[in-house]
């Protein structure tokens, strides 16, 4: 644990007097006794014993009043952990305490009982300097308000406390209250622009500027935020910091995660400091988009380390927990049962409710993975991936109410699984081929989520019907497994060669590649080429297969029958090639290319 300063600083916050603590015992109370009298307590009864015990001061309430109030919550006794600020109420008389070394001499002269701030949870607002009489006036009979005095940097007093101790000092002596118009506030979140700024929310999408990030409080008493609910921790706008930079909350701890001011959600750690990519997932229903991204995360964390030298990794453990079980669970288990992946639901676990722009909707949760570069620190960025119900895509499901989709608007890149066993004409070709997809008659509407994902990307970017995106488009044709013999005896080629100290992209291997899955899929489904090429002038068509093998059927325990992957038989084929693509057209200094 590490060792306490030497010094114990108190500061009587009503009528300025201060005092240096060494060790004690030392008594606060309005008892002849006690060292830091107190005149008039609230009760008259109540003290406050200090002792330093081993390399912690220890704060008591001497006579088990219940009088004897420690950083906003009562206490019978309580330790203080290490350096650092205080607010101790004695029997409704306010302290602020500063446990510190020699410094504490220059904390004492910086406090200022005579003129204080008061913080409004609700309005998440600073109003002041005021003068302590003026507090009482100010908030009334509000309870939850945090009040300070000047010099104060952490710690606060809930104004119910002390309010009865302030409404006499100093009254008469100074101009009238504040009113409305003088206050000093936080600007609204609501006047905050959703269309342009420095950064874009990857869970609700919307854009805001750096002057408009919020903090997230961390101190216990500032649970209850009065757009998310009682059970998350306030949302703030910082205008206190500590001397490392991080925002501190209203009751002095310091509290560095941010939070989207539109919807309020934790934002990705190092969220400001380096560039987020949004990579939307496209598909129908059922078309294997939970397999794919479990998969792909697996293999892209081998793959750019060992052939790029960049580490690919998750950016937060916790929040992408959904995730990393569903890809336990494929890479983990030894029978397709256990192996299984639900199909994700409209508001399952991968889902959350959170206010845009007025409402309270459904959205899905982000998966952030950084990628960075020891050689080239300064190039490292962040990846968002989401696991979209296919429902969202399909015509009729964009609406206000349920804006699911929204990201394909705003991505650097956009990945369309098609799958290839839903189409009639496909599957007309793959006579004798042993899968029992096969089996299962599907109507297939993929033509029209493409069309669909036009529409909502051009209407969303305000372009005309006939102007074209330059955001890249990976046309993943999945389940090659099944069907790639129908592109002849030729192998397709490997698209990562010898680049001298790494690997490269051989962009002309690729390219290669793509013409010959886009001359395939002319011949048999030419409408998924065509929308796709009315949407982006980008396009690039990948052969992928996220098990490398026909999956089984089995019956789970509710007496289901189900279809799923062999664990034991995995054998990925070519699932990183459609990221690499993209990323060597956003980051061409991570993923270089050779042509």
């Amino acid at each position: 644990m590490k060792a306490m300063a030497e010094s114990l600083w108190i500061v009587d916050c009503v009528g300025g007097a201060s005092q240096e603590v060494n060790g004690g015992p030392f008594l606060i109370g309005s008892s002849p006794a006690c060292d830091l009298r107190v005149a008039g307590g609230s009760t008259g009864l109540g003290t406050a014993r200090i002792q330093k015990r081993g390399d912690r001061y220890v704060i008591e309430d001497a006579q088990s009043a219940g009088t004897v109030i420690l950083d906003g919550q009562k206490v019978a006794a309580e330790a203080l952990d290490g350096a650092g600020e205080h607010s101790l109420v004695v029997d409704g008389h306010p302290f602020a305490l500063l446990v510190a070394g020699v410094n504490g001499r220059q904390w004492l002269g910086g406090v200022n009982p005579k003129e204080w701030w008061i913080y409004r949870q609700e309005e998440q607002a600073w109003d002041g300097p005021v003068q302590p009489w003026e507090v009482s006036m100010i908030i009334g009979g509000t309870t939850g308000i945090i009040t300070m005095c000047s010099g104060m940097s952490a710690m606060g007093f809930y104004a119910e406390h002390i309010v009865g101790k302030l409404g006499d000092v100093g009254a008469g002596d100074g101009p009238p209250p504040l009113k409305p118009d003088d206050v000093v506030t936080e600007p609204e979140v609501s006047e905050i622009d959703t269309e342009y700024g420095e950064f874009t929310c990857p869970v609700c999408w919307l854009k805001f500027d750096r002057g408009d990030l919020m903090n997230i409080a961390v101190h216990a008493s500032l649970r209850g935020d009065p757009v998310l609910g009682e059970e998350h921790m306030q949302r703030f706008l910082a205008s206190r910091f500590n001397d490392r930079g991080q925002a501190i909350d209203a009751m002095g701890v310091a509290a560095p995660e941010n939070a989207c001011p539109h919807c309020r959600r934790k934002l990705p750690q190092g969220f400001i400091d380096e560039p987020h990519y949004i990579f939307s997932i496209v598909g129908a229903p059922t078309s294997g988009k939970s397999y794919y991204l479990s998969v792909l995360i697996k293999m892209m964390q081998n793959r750019l380390f060992q052939d790029f030298n960049v580490r690919f990794r998750d950016s937060s453990p916790s929040e992408n927990a959904v995730l990393n079980d569903m890809k336990r669970h494929l890479f983990g288990s030894s029978s397709p049962q256990d192996a299984y992946l639900a199909k994700t639901d409209l508001e399952g676990a991968l889902y959350e409710r959170l206010p845009r722009q007025g409402r309270q909707v459904m959205l899905p949760k982000p998966f952030v993975f950084r990628v960075s570069d020891d050689d080239r620190p300064e190039n490292g960025f962040s990846l968002v991936f989401y696991d979209n119900a296919g429902e969202h895509f399909e015509p009729g499901r964009n609406s206000a109410d349920s804006p699911g989709a929204q990201h394909i608007a705003v991505a650097s890149g956009v990945i369309f699984l098609f799958d290839p066993l839903f189409n009639s004409e496909f599957r007309d070709r793959l006579a004798g081929v042993e899968d029992p997809q096969l089996k299962k008659q599907q109507a297939d509407q993929q033509d029209v989520i493409l069309s669909e994902a036009e529409v909502r990307i051009k209407e969303l970017l305000g372009m005309a019907s006939h102007e074209k995106i330059s955001t890249p488009i990976s046309v993943i044709v999945g389940k090659s497994d099944a069907w790639k013999h129908l592109l002849g005896d030729e192998p397709l080629e490997e698209v990562v060669v010898d680049g001298g100290d790494t690997k490269a992209l051989d962009s002309d291997a690729l390219n290669r590649n793509s013409l010959r899955i886009r001359k395939l899929l002319v011949e048999v489904c030419p409408a998924i080429v065509s929308n796709v090429e009315a949407i982006s002038n980008e396009v690039r068509f990948f052969a992928v297969s996220s098990l490398g093998h026909a999956p089984v059927q089995f019956v789970d325990p509710d007496g289901a029958e189900r279809i799923g992957p062999d664990p034991t038989r995995l054998k990925p084929e070519r699932v990183e090639d459609p990221i690499l693509w993209m990323l060597s057209k956003l980051t061409p200094e991570t993923i270089p290319s050779k042509t």
